[in-house]
């Protein structure tokens, strides 16, 4: 499992350029996101099936100069107890809010990953080919939605897809456009459980009208699937770059 911290002496920033920094910056947020929405799941699942009312609730975090911070230990109840409260299969309040704040944390920095000219943008343009776009239109009004949501039901705003509908008809592109992905295809080296798994998401950006809720757009499955693959993409592309740094030392080792 790679480091899922900032680790600045193996990641070389001496060497790298403003724009390779950035980049790997905005890389490394995919996949804490990612990292966190896993455990985020696993802690939300706990809260449901486990009584942690007896526990300790006293939460205090201390800073230089003798500053602290108490969190208020009724809040904490209160979630615990809507947690349990809650039916397995339903969400709680904590599981909502992880969920979006990990989705949007994951399209946020895909976004911006794709807005540098950079090699990892070179690698998802020739892998996705004629849907790279698509792909890019899809996570930037995921991103748009859920950040400037601010309905208690996520709720389309004009300015969540407006930009979007202007560039996809400035380039002379289908507004009504589908994503599709087949792992076994697209990204062998994965290891794909089947041929069968496939994701698939398809928007009609001409009929997105304000105050439209976001969840009949796209479903709580298509955000996770969409979260997996900007992390897989994220992850294959790291790996091919160490497979070529790595080739490259050898190579000057042999001369």
């Amino acid at each position: 499992m790679r480091n899922v911290s900032r680790d600045e002496s193996t990641t070389g920033t001496s060497e790298m350029s403003d724009t390779g920094i950035l980049l790997d910056d905005a890389l490394l947020l995919v996949e804490q996101n990612f990292y966190f929405l896993h455990m985020g799941e696993f802690l939300g699942r706990l809260s449901k099936t486990e009584d942690l009312s007896d526990r300790s609730l006293f939460v205090v975090k201390k800073y230089e100069n003798e500053k602290a911070y108490y969190f208020n230990a009724e809040i904490i109840q209160e979630l615990l107890a809507n947690a349990r409260e809650t039916n397995k299969e339903e969400i709680s309040l904590f599981e909502y809010f992880v969920e979006f704040n990990a989705f949007r944390g994951i399209c946020m920095a895909t976004v911006e990953c794709l807005r540098f000219e950079s090699p990892f943008k070179i690698f998802m343009q020739k892998l996705f080919g004629e849907q790279y776009e698509n792909f890019f239109d899809i996570v930037s009004f995921v991103r748009n939605v859920l950040s400037h949501n601010i309905h208690s039901e996520i709720r389309l705003s004009e300015k969540d897809y407006d930009g979007t509908l202007k560039r996809i008809r400035r380039m002379g592109r289908n507004a009504d456009m589908t994503f599709a992905f087949q792992y076994s295809l697209n990204l062998p080296e994965l290891g794909a459980p089947n041929d069968s798994y496939i994701f698939t998401c398809k928007i009609n950006f001409e009929k997105l009208e304000e105050g439209m809720p976001f969840l009949e757009i796209l479903t709580m499955w298509d955000l996770l699937m969409l979260s997996e693959l900007c992390f897989n993409l994220v992850m294959t592309y790291r790996m091919k770059e160490e497979k070529a740094l790595q080739e490259e030392e050898e190579m000057w080792a042999e001369e």
